[in-house]
């Protein structure tokens, strides 16, 4: 017979299934110029909730191998990768992250404020580093195309296999065009601002539950607090526009 003494017991049950149980832990995979919005975000969930995560991944390549041997529960990448992956379920648009222009620290930082100005950097610049796209990040192929416009066909381009500012480095290039947060938690790089909004130099990311994961419910459950509007400023202070606004 149906009581309300069971009835009771069992929105128990199911309240308690809907919060994660502390002393749990999430492992969030992201590429650089994601994760100091995550890792923010993570311990202020860890102090609101007491589950522990942890961020880590670092490049796109590392990002993808861990998805596959784990452990893993939630995935940011570029949406172009999510839904090529299958890896991955229940993605959530979450930021755009524009592309930077940074230059060696201690060099002058050149002044990139209008449309005209970045075109006649990027022009006068001994060479313009960015990512191969041909190994297939979302960052390379968008400043590729950008750099295939009209207004860029005198650049001296240098591809790099990895991140753009190893060129500042070691000299093939006076300009480093790479995702604007990687660029602003670099050290040995000073940013000098994003590439204008006009020439669409952006990677929209999404954020999923890995397939590999123990327990997809608090992976819902962080994905839905890192998409909550409330922390969108966060995010734009690190470089995001989110997306989930």
């Amino acid at each position: 017979m149906w009581t309300p003494a069971r009835s009771s017991l069992i929105l128990l049950i199911l309240a308690l299934l809907a919060v994660p149980a502390r002393g749990a832990t999430l492992t969030v995979l992201a590429p650089a110029s994601a994760q100091p919005g995550l890792k923010a975000l993570a311990a202020d969930y860890t102090a609101k909730t007491g589950v522990m995560v942890t961020v880590g991944g670092g490049s796109r390549a590392n990002v993808l191998a861990a998805l596959k041997a784990g452990p893993a529960d939630v995935v940011v990448l570029p949406t172009n990768d999510l839904i090529t992956i299958n890896t991955v379920a229940g993605m959530t648009p979450l930021g755009n992250i524009a592309v930077g222009v940074g230059v060696k620290a201690g060099s002058k930082v050149p002044d990139i404020s209008t449309q005209e100005k970045f075109r006649a950097t990027l022009l006068k610049a001994r060479g313009v580093a960015y990512a191969d796209p041909a190994a297939g990040t979302s960052a390379g192929q968008a400043i590729a195309n950008m750099l295939s416009l009209p207004d860029f066909r005198a650049v001296k381009r240098v591809p790099v296999q990895g991140l753009a500012v190893t060129a500042l480095a070691d000299g093939r290039a006076d300009i480093a065009l790479q995702l604007a947060p990687e660029l602003a938690n670099d050290k040995a790089v000073a940013l000098a601002g994003r590439v204008p909004d006009m020439y669409g130099a952006a990677v929209d990311f999404s954020v999923g539950i890995a397939a590999v994961t123990a327990d997809a419910l608090a992976a819902r459950n962080f994905i839905t607090f890192i998409t909550d509007p409330a922390n969108a400023k966060l995010w734009q202070a690190h470089g995001v526009t989110p997306l989930f606004q």
